[in-house]
């Protein structure tokens, strides 16, 4: 378990991922052509709802079950 240092810590680690990551994607979209960035997060957003279908399909859509199966699917 964390300390109140230990969890600030790491949440500002977290947020300073967050931001560089959201300063790459602005700058990504700004250098690649729209129809380029636009088909990659097509595929994304289809592969996710693609995996949400299939585990609500299989009747994973319990909290823990659903967390158990997503994981299988990452092995």
């Amino acid at each position: 378990m964390l300390n109140s240092n230990g969890f600030e810590d790491n949440q500002r680690r977290n947020t300073e991922q967050r931001r560089a990551m959201i300063k790459q994607w602005a700058e990504y979209v700004r250098t690649h052509d729209d129809s380029e960035w636009s088909r990659q997060q097509n595929q994304l957003i289809d592969s996710q709802l693609q995996s949400a279908n299939a585990l609500a399909a299989a009747g994973n859509t319990g909290l823990v079950r659903f967390t158990a199966a997503r994981d299988q699917l990452r092995n």
